[in-house]
């Protein structure tokens, strides 16, 4: 949400050159489409809210992380984006979440498809940011998801490489600027992809296992050490794959989407839970069909879930639209 509304981010190519764009949407039935940046080789591919009201996107431009910044949602401006390694290093911005003392943004540095190492950047206001120092414990990893939490951050992310995930772990922090490695036996066994809190403010990530034959998802009281919820019929899919890729906080628990696969096509899905360990999956219906949602939002007008229809032959930008939860 943002002064505009909604915002969503994304890419697209365009006679072989990848651009970075944005959606925007003040009731999330009509959206515009607006350039995030006027170069080539631009990924969006993460949007939050500065405490400011202005709209942070973040991704990469080249091979060089990138964030924009926007008082509306349809005219960016590029930030500057400091660089901790050599000019010739390929570092992304993944992911980015706002809180009262700033923005704090996750990725990665390393080739494509190759061993990477985790990243974080802080910045005050989204115009500039300055990276964290590298440490030991981002060896193996990439972030993809931050969340605010009592005693500061914590973050998750994927270990392996560009081409193969291999497990998940986990980032601890007081202050966004050192973090300390969390390597929890249950969070390596599987992709965790999405983090949120539940109104007791337990950490809840979802995912699935490394084989994406479960939708999994894992608990923490305060990202030390994690437990994965029991394994249930609501997230298995008669041996297909099936996985949640994000989740948000709602009134009385969480909801989290995803999609799961059976020959060929996605068919898009979401689930409710009130604790985190137990979760009952939407009803079918002909609107998820060649759907994958890959992100998560609660607007004042009900949930709005962005991703794409059409995989794996077209990836057409697409959303939808659910009622607020009940009060």
């Amino acid at each position: 949400m943002g002064p505009a509304g909604l915002t969503a981010v994304g890419y697209v190519a365009i006679d072989g050159e990848w651009h970075a764009l944005a959606w925007t949407s003040s009731d999330g039935g009509t959206w515009r489409l607006d350039r995030v940046d006027e170069g080539t080789a631009a990924f969006a591919v993460d949007v939050a809210q500065a405490t400011d009201g202005r709209v942070v996107a973040v991704g990469r431009s080249g091979s060089a992380p990138a964030a924009w910044v926007s008082a509306d949602g349809t005219t960016w401006q590029a930030a500057t984006v400091a660089r901790l390694g050599a000019s010739d290093d390929r570092e992304r911005m993944t992911t980015v979440m706002a809180g009262p003392d700033g923005l704090i943004a996750g990725g990665s540095v390393g080739p494509e498809l190759f061993e990477r190492r985790a990243r974080f950047w802080r910045s005050a206001d989204g115009s500039s940011w300055d990276p964290v120092a590298d440490d030991d414990g981002f060896a193996e990893g990439e972030v993809t998801a931050i969340a605010r939490v009592p005693a500061g951050y914590v973050a998750i992310g994927r270990l392996g490489t560009g081409q193969r995930s291999t497990g998940s772990v986990a980032w601890r922090s007081a202050d966004g600027r050192r973090w300390q490695r969390v390597d929890d036996p249950a969070l390596a066994a599987g992709l965790a992809s999405g983090l949120a809190t539940l109104p007791d403010a337990t950490l809840v990530a979802v995912g699935s296992d490394l084989d994406e034959r479960e939708a999994v998802a894992w608990l923490s009281a305060d990202g030390r050490a994690w437990d994965r919820a029991p394994r249930e019929a609501s997230r298995l899919y008669d041996g297909g794959k099936i996985r949640m890729t994000d989740v948000v906080a709602t009134p009385d628990g969480l909801l989290g989407v995803g999609n799961f696969v059976g020959v060929q096509y996605g068919v898009a899905s979401s689930w409710s839970t009130r604790d985190g360990r137990a979760w009952t999956q939407s009803p079918m219906n002909p609107a998820l069909n060649q759907g994958e949602m890959l992100g998560v939002a609660l607007g004042p007008a009900g949930f709005v879930a962005v991703g794409s229809f059409g995989a794996p032959d077209n990836y057409i930008p697409t959303i939808w639209l659910s009622p607020p939860p009940a009060p």
